[in-house]
């Protein structure tokens, strides 16, 4: 389960644009973010039926003197959660290296605190949950934020995945943020083979057609978030997101429906 709304996608722009916006005022080097709140998201990538789900999180960043940024980040309803460690970068451009986490899939429905799964899935099995490590780095494109990331399972069902996409943080106000997250996944055979794929003995078992998911785009996605600051540290948070799959994810026959919404609440506390 993904669990934070709100993405700290590029933690040294954050740490720029405090420091630029408190002009000589000394820049506190790290900040953190605790909430809680709740999503309604597909059972599992490709399914018809959506349920809710209790979201916890934390999220934050620590900007060292000289060793980059460190940053946690919980992930989005479009980004899994990761751990990022930024030690090239300026106020264009930065580049490092990533540790995250990718919710597995059972054969059974989710409830509140569960992975992603259905009852329509008995037969396939469970897909295991991922640790990763991979490789991630942004760049200012014309003054926009462009960022990109690759990231492997470091063992279990679970394979590569690369994603590219654009950071737009608006300010209409100053105590609402709004961002806008457009991005496209890419991912290898044996990731697609994970969630869209049924082995000839899965088929047996399950009543699903065999099907073999060959790498190539998995999905595209654009998902807006809101921030309001409401009292002092406290903030209320909400989200929206689509996704489109595509290629041989959107041709699986385990999947229901091509066009995958979602959305979610919360409230924060900001240090």
């Amino acid at each position: 389960m993904k669990a934070a709304p709100l993405a700290l996608t590029f933690a040294l722009l954050a740490v720029g644009t405090a420091q630029a916006a408190e002009g000589d005022k000394p820049a506190r080097p790290w900040n953190l973010e605790l909430g809680v709140g709740a999503s309604y998201e597909p059972n599992y990538s490709g399914a018809n039926a959506s349920s809710p789900r209790l979201l916890l999180w934390a999220s934050g960043e620590y900007a060292t003197r000289d060793w980059g940024t460190l940053a946690l980040d919980s992930g989005s309803l479009t980004l899994d959660p990761q751990l990022r460690w930024t030690f090239g970068d300026d106020r264009t451009w930065g580049l490092g290296l990533l540790l995250g986490y990718r919710a597995g899939r059972s054969d059974s429905d989710p409830g509140l605190i569960a992975d992603n799964g259905s009852d329509r899935l008995q037969g396939m099995g469970s897909v295991s949950a991922a640790v990763d490590g991979g490789v991630q780095g942004w760049a200012a494109v014309f003054g926009v934020p462009v960022f990109a990331q690759l990231r492997s399972a470091l063992g279990g069902d679970q394979g590569t995945l690369g994603v590219l996409g654009i950071y737009l943080p608006l300010e209409p106000t100053r105590e609402f943020t709004l961002t806008v997250l457009p991005s496209v996944a890419w991912a290898n055979g044996k990731q697609m083979q994970a969630l869209y794929g049924v082995t000839p003995v899965q088929s047996a078992a399950s009543g699903f057609t065999a099907y073999s998911a060959g790498a190539g785009w998995q999905n595209a996605a654009l998902e807006i978030d809101g921030d309001w600051k409401i009292a002092g540290p406290w903030h209320l948070v909400g989200g929206v997101a689509y996704q489109r799959l595509l290629g041989n994810a959107a041709d699986s026959p385990l999947v229901q429906g091509k066009n995958q919404w979602s959305g979610l609440v919360g409230l924060s506390c900001k240090f």
